[in-house]
C-alpha cells in the first residue's frame, strides 16, 4: 500500500473564526469504456476539473465527509469511510489554519503530516488505491 502524499495546496488571504471546515473521502475513478462519466457530487463540482488535472480521474464519489466549525482552539474530527479514517487537529494561523493530520487505514497509523488550509484554498491529498480506483481526501474552509 502507498503512503499517502499531499497534493495540491493553495493558500488563501483571509479566514475568519465563522470558518467551517468541510472534509471528505473521495473515490476517483474513469468510467468503463465507451461509457460517459458520472456528473460530481454537488460538494465537488466547484472543484472537480482541478481534481480531474491533477489526479488524471473523470469521475468522482463521496464515500465519507464531514463539516467542523473552527474557532481559535483546537478542534478534533474524523472523516470516515470503510477502512481510512482521517483525523486532524488544527489551530488558526494567520489567515488560515494549520492541520496536523494523521491518517488511518483500520487502526494503524499510515501517515502523520502537517499542512496549512486557507479559505478558497482546498486541500487534496492523494490516498492509496482502493480496488475500484483512487483515494482522494478533501479539506475546504468554508463559511
Amino acid at each position: 500500500m502507498k503512503h499517502l502524499a499531499a497534493i495540491f495546496l493553495l493558500l488563501a488571504t483571509s479566514a475568519i473564526a465563522d470558518d467551517k471546515v468541510w472534509s471528505a473521502v473521495v473515490l476517483a475513478s474513469n468510467p468503463a469504456k465507451g461509457k460517459a462519466p458520472k456528473a460530481p457530487p454537488p460538494e465537488l463540482a466547484p472543484f472537480a476539473a482541478r481534481l480531474n488535472k491533477v489526479f488524471g480521474y473523470q469521475q468522482f464519489e463521496i464515500i465519507g465527509s464531514a463539516t467542523k466549525a473552527m474557532d481559535d482552539q483546537k478542534e478534533r474530527w474524523l472523516v470516515p469511510s470503510q477502512n481510512f479514517w482521517v483525523g486532524a487537529l488544527a489551530r488558526r494561523e494567520g489567515a488560515g489554519y494549520l492541520l496536523n493530520l494523521e491518517f488511518y487505514h483500520d487502526k494503524r497509523r499510515i501517515v502523520e503530516t502537517e499542512a496549512k488550509l486557507g479559505l478558497d484554498s482546498p486541500l487534496f491529498v492523494r490516498g492509496p488505491m482502493h480496488e475500484r480506483g483512487q483515494l482522494i481526501v478533501v479539506f475546504e474552509v468554508r463559511k
